[in-house]
């Protein structure tokens, strides 16, 4: 079985599977949330119809990364928006899943910033990069990546001035 290919079948597995760990999971407080992954069985539209196929309404964590190669950041976003609980950020040049540093990649970063500002309420922006041996200090190169991404906020604000 090619595992990157949509068969209905997988759909029963994983409702099965999911069924268990949700009731698992909300028994402990803990949500589980659905993430759009490279394959057909896991693209933005793909989520919606296994969620409302199973009934489970899981709610998802918007992989941008993921989105900008299986579809497009504003599509994957728009499909995902109502039930959009935290995010995986990450850049790359929109074939490979390098998980490159914000700015790294071939992501327009403003326009995606002002997509994920344009929701009520605010979810988490997690930070999901591969880790770089040469790299010395990662921390302080995703602190950096934040205030990047945060300064797109301000420099937005000011262009709407």
């Amino acid at each position: 079985v090619n595992y990157k290919e949509f068969d209905e079948r997988r759909s029963d597995c994983a409702f099965t599977s999911l069924e268990e760990i949700v009731l698992f999971a909300r028994h402990r407080g803990v949500e589980v949330l659905l993430e759009n992954i490279q394959n057909d069985f896991s693209s933005s539209e793909r989520l919606i119809w296994f969620n409302r196929q199973t009934h489970l309404d899981l709610n998802y964590c918007y992989d941008i990364g993921h989105a900008h190669i299986m579809e497009s950041v504003a599509d994957a976003y728009d499909q995902m928006r109502p039930s959009i609980r935290s995010t995986h950020i990450h850049d790359n040049n929109g074939k490979e899943d390098s998980h490159l540093v914000p700015e790294s990649g071939t992501i327009d970063w403003r326009k995606a910033m002002k997509l994920l500002r344009s929701a009520q309420g605010q979810y988490p922006l997690l930070l999901e990069l591969r880790e770089h041996p040469e790299v010395e200090n990662p921390v302080d190169v995703a602190a950096r990546a934040f205030d990047r991404l945060e300064n797109l906020k301000n420099s937005e604000e000011e262009d709407e001035r």
